[in-house]
């Protein structure tokens, strides 16, 4: 990321980076094996999440210095907070068009929601395709999602409190 931004800058060509984590783990193992090569993936979960945020942090320098776009897809509310706090600090207008989250429709609705709330631009993706394209592929996201089912009780307990709140609210 560093040496694909600092060529940019020197060209004067803008660079929009969507920013994923751990995206193909097991190929990309493998195919690192069978090249003779070191494996690209962390150690250690801590360590993913320690890469991405710094991942994050760097892009949303360059954005608030005037260079660069971002798309944070990820389904960690840490790193949603984190990167959002971040963007305010730096001055990042939330509604700019160089920064957006994404998350996987059907995953993260609480971090969707809250980002959403916040005002941030947030959108949320569905894969599309023939079932056994679709298929690897979302179980790729289960697989590196290992959280996913402690999440998703967390973004139902939020969204229900929520959706209470609005109705206590359009009643009176």
């Amino acid at each position: 990321m560093l040496l694909a931004t600092e060529a940019a800058e020197k060209m004067g060509v803008p660079m929009g980076f969507k920013l994923v984590r751990g995206a193909y783990m097991s190929s990309e193992s493998r195919v690192a094996t069978s090249l003779g090569c070191e494996s690209p993936i962390h150690n250690s979960i801590q360590e993913t999440h320690a890469c991405y945020n710094e991942c994050a942090s760097f892009m949303l320098d360059k954005i608030a210095n005037g260079f660069g776009a971002l798309v944070l897809a990820t389904h960690n509310v840490d790193s949603g907070k984190m990167a959002a706090a971040k963007a305010m600090d730096l001055g990042i207008d939330k509604r700019s068009s160089r920064l957006e989250f994404a998350q996987l429709y059907g995953m993260s609705e609480a971090l969707s929601f809250g980002l959403k709330n916040a005002g941030f631009k947030v959108s949320k993706y569905m894969p599309y395709g023939p079932i056994d394209m679709v298929m690897p592929y979302l179980l790729r996201r289960a697989e590196e999602n290992k959280g996913f089912l402690a999440a998703s009780n967390l973004d139902r307990q939020l969204m229900s409190k929520e959706l209470k709140r609005r109705l206590t609210a359009s009643i009176f």
